[in-house]
This record gives C-alpha cells, structure tokens and sequence, in this order.
C-alpha cells in the first residue's frame, strides 16, 4: 500500500473461531483488501470504531456479546451506524433477527467464498447511501448485476471464449 496506489478497502471479519477468521482473513487479503479481525463483540465493537471498516462479517453465536447484540450496539452508535453488516451463521437463526438489528444481510455456512465476496463487493458501492431502504434496494441491484456477470462469465467459459492471461483473443 505504500506503493502510490489505491487504498485497499478495510473490512472487519469478527468470528470467535480461530479457523474462519484465519481463511476469510487469507481470503479476503489474496483479493486486496485489508482486514482486521476480531474474537469477540467487544473487540468488534472498539475495531470499528477505531479501524474505519467499510464492511463487517458478523458471526451471530459467540461468547460474551453475540452477533444480533453486537450489531444492534453498532447501528445505536453514531460512529459506526453507517457501517454495512453481514451477519453469518451456522445456527438456525432466522432472517427476520438479523433484520430486527439492521444487518444489510444473513449468510450461512459453510459459504462459498466467491458469493461472500460478491456480497462484500456489492454492500462496499451502495454503504455510503444512509436511508436503510435505499441502500438494502442499492445493495440488490448490485447483487443482480454481480449474477448477470458471473452468469456471463461461465457461460463464455462454457463456450470457450474465455481468453488466457495475456493472450489476445480479439480479431485483428
């Protein structure tokens, strides 16, 4: 980063298992972003208001301060209100509870990673907007647009049009 270039965006991966946070930390690193990582609530808690996330991956069941606990503080506190939250789980916790504390969205595990990131991408260009309904409305079409190209994306795979890395396919 201290190259010139763009600021790697800043996300906060809060899980009290050492595993998933381990592989969403090398995940989300190997696709440029920074990531800060938190065991618990309260780490959690004082991580985003001092490190600056544009996103948090929530776990909901852990230790101390749960997930639903620590997201409803999150969006009390004028600091870190505006912060998008994807809440994950591998509980049977309904959608309807992460809704009643504002988290943008609800993913299970295990997850594929692919579809996190997409989920990741698509919160990061709609979490400046600041009513809740146009940002979850936002945060949807971006998540339909994030479909239409990967769908795109396979099917020229399937097709064979997809050119190697440094090797223009393009007619001349």
């Amino acid at each position: 980063m201290g190259d010139g270039g763009p600021m790697a965006e800043k996300i906060l991966v809060v899980d009290d298992e050492l595993d998933v946070r381990s592989v969403l930390q090398d995940f989300f690193t190997s696709v440029e972003y920074e990531v800060l990582t938190a065991a618990t609530g309260e780490d959690a808690l004082n991580l985003a208001e001092r490190g600056g996330p544009k996103v948090i991956l929530l776990d909901v069941l852990m230790p101390g301060i749960d997930g639903l606990e620590t997201c409803k503080i999150l969006k009390a506190r004028e600091k870190t209100r505006g912060i998008p939250v994807i809440m994950m789980t591998g509980y049977g916790i309904m959608p309807a509870q992460a809704e009643m504390v504002e988290a943008e969205d609800l993913v299970f595990k295990p997850f594929n990673l692919g579809d996190l990131l997409m989920r990741v991408k698509a919160i990061s260009k709609v979490g400046h907007l600041t009513n809740r309904v146009e940002r979850l409305l936002a945060y949807m079409e971006e998540l339909d647009k994030n479909l239409a190209g990967e769908r795109e994306h396979s099917s020229r795979q399937r097709k064979g049009e997809e050119s190697l890395p440094g090797y223009d396919s393009s007619p001349r």
